[in-house]
């Protein structure tokens, strides 16, 4: 499974784990690749976030920019004073959240390269 920040809706969440942490993306502007990112190295810390992209080699080359894929590392570029990069480490599993307006909550994850389980819950 594969997802492109681009065609999700604003307010998914995206949870991204990683060798060594956990990152929570809300998306703000799918269009932008914008949102909101905490987790990880900035603790419970919200930042405005730009996903940039992922590694795809050893030499730092950055692939599509609106994808997520696990198996790579993310670059995010968080806002504040001038823009400071933040580099994953390799992401193992990715878990989009998508609430409908009519209150379901669609659950997808991805472990490890294939697509591992989904839960729609009804609202109330």
């Amino acid at each position: 499974m594969e997802l492109r920040v681009t065609e999700l809706n604003a307010s998914d969440e995206i949870t991204i784990r990683t060798q060594f942490s956990d990152y929570s993306f809300r998306v703000t502007d799918p269009v932008q690749c914008r949102g909101i990112l905490r987790g990880g190295r900035l603790g419970d810390q919200r930042r405005d976030a730009f996903f940039a992209g992922k590694i795809l080699t050893a030499n730092g080359q950055s692939s599509e920019r609106s994808r997520l894929e696990a198996g790579y590392r993310f670059v995010f570029l968080i806002e504040g004073n001038g823009l400071k990069r933040l580099t994953t480490s390799i992401v193992t599993e990715i878990i989009l959240s998508h609430k409908s307006c009519e209150g379901f909550e669609l659950v997808v994850a991805e472990r490890n390269g294939a697509r591992a389980d989904f839960q729609l819950t009804a609202p109330g």
